[in-house]
């Protein structure tokens, strides 16, 4: 059954020189679920161990309704990333756990598609939404980390200002087994002063 969009709720669509990025809808259940499957082995490695639902259209349209609800109570902004040419889904950037108070904070995690890899596309989405998430959702502080031996990953964090703070042992469970992790921030302050300036 098709779920009512609620038009009062001002929904993020972010354009850039290459992409779109905007929260997903749910006619996208069946695109991300074809996204996750086409990744499946290229991702697997940097993500949690996922159950058979994972790769499933009904897992998708329960997510998409999660995702609008978290949105819309102020506890996350996750983004589908688009190519403005074909309008392709290549990627998605999701700053979540978001926590207000004295501390104003969220994470970031993002996935982009294999095929899409090595185009400064994620460094893109990151720059643009970043600035979505101190400008406007007003957030203070973001925290962003990566297994040692995904440089790629670390590359696009760096390019995007993130500072390493340190590195916690078995920090995640991903695939299968414990990860350490290399803890990076990025604080409004000291993006304002770089990018936010540009």
């Amino acid at each position: 059954m098709k779920k009512k969009i609620d038009d009062t709720i001002k929904w993020p669509k972010i354009i850039t020189e290459r992409l779109i990025l905007r929260l997903p809808e749910f006619e996208d259940a069946q695109v991300m679920c074809d996204f996750v499957i086409k990744n499946k082995a290229h991702l697997s490695p940097w993500e949690s161990m996922q159950k058979d639902s994972y790769y499933t259209k009904n897992y998708w349209e329960k997510k998409i309704e999660e995702v609008r609800n978290n949105f819309q109570s102020d506890k996350s902004c996750c983004l589908n990333i688009y190519t403005k040419e074909d309008n392709q889904l290549i990627g998605m950037v999701n700053y979540d756990n978001f926590i207000r108070g004295a501390f104003h904070s969220c994470f970031l995690g993002f996935k982009i598609s294999e095929q899409a890899q090595g185009k400064g596309l994620m460094t893109e989405a990151l720059q643009f939404s970043i600035c979505y998430i101190f400008k406007t959702l007003n957030l203070h502080r973001i925290g962003a980390n990566y297994m040692p031996h995904n440089k790629a990953s670390g590359r696009v964090l760096a390019k995007c200002g993130f500072r390493q703070e340190g590195i916690a042992e078995d920090y995640l469970y991903i695939n299968g087994k414990w990860e350490r992790h290399i803890l990076n921030s990025l604080i409004s302050k000291d993006w304002i002063e770089t990018e936010g300036k540009k």
